[in-house]
């Protein structure tokens, strides 16, 4: 199946950050699970033969073969669906994906200062969700919905509004395009590499054999005001990693 590379912007939040596993099929047709409406993020292992794209996920890695070679390591892309056949894989180092439906995501730095300076990024936002993933190379993809088509977003750390546990203060601000629709969604990867990088602590996780560092952010958001900000309230805080080696 051919990559689709397209922006997000204008899928409905319903179809945003909705990770999921939608059908299980057994019996004659084999062992085969359909996923959808999963943030991932690109790596490269060519021990692996064929084009070496690695989809790094909340379930793990995942071989993808069929994918367009124009995929650069670090890119954020969002599975609409995606094929797992656990009678027919492949290999044994990694599990395979198929019949994958995908398409780009905007990616931007998280900005790092003493204040969030809103500047013009005042444009309202409601229903912010995020994930983060061991496997997502030091990102975080977070949705939003607000009245505008193609808003910008920044995501800024507050220095000075440090959490008493050493947990960092994140700020999401969006500026409007001026293309408005009630309860557009869009969905924005931002890079933290920095954030880990300069505060990281180190840890490992046993079960899955990976030696790491993190850190941990509380995401907020701007609601309106002078300027007011709420907390995610799906979660907080979320951890953000990376590989130490």
């Amino acid at each position: 199946m051919n990559m689709k590379k397209q922006n997000l912007l204008f899928f409905p939040f319903l179809f945003v950050l909705g990770i999921g596993l939608f059908s299980c099929n057994f019996g004659n047709s084999g062992n085969v699970s359909n996923y959808q409406n999963t943030p991932a993020v690109v790596s490269f292992d060519y021990t692996v033969g064929g084009n070496g794209i690695l989809l790094g996920t909340p379930y793990g890695y995942l071989a993808a073969p069929e994918l367009s070679n124009l995929l650069m390591d670090g890119d954020a892309v969002y599975l609409q669906q995606f094929s797992i056949d656990y009678d027919n894989q492949p290999s044994t180092q990694y599990t395979t994906a198929t019949n994958i439906v995908e398409v780009s995501v905007n990616q931007s730095y998280c900005e790092q200062s003493d204040t969030v300076n809103i500047g013009d990024y005042t444009l309202p936002l409601n229903n912010v969700s995020g994930i983060s993933s061991v496997y997502y190379k030091g990102k975080i993809f977070i949705g939003a919905t607000s009245n505008d088509n193609n808003p910008s977003f920044r995501l800024v750390y507050n220095s000075t509004k440090d959490d008493a546990n050493g947990t960092k203060n994140l700020y999401l601000v969006a500026r409007p395009s001026g293309t408005g629709s009630s309860g557009t969604g869009a969905i924005q990867a931002f890079d933290l590499t920095s954030l880990v990088y300069d505060f990281g602590r180190d840890t490992t996780i046993v079960s899955l054999g990976l030696d790491l560092k993190y850190v941990s952010v509380n995401l907020n958001y701007y609601t309106g005001g002078n300027p007011e900000y709420s907390p995610v309230s799906q979660q907080n805080p979320f951890l953000i990693f990376m590989f130490k080696n």
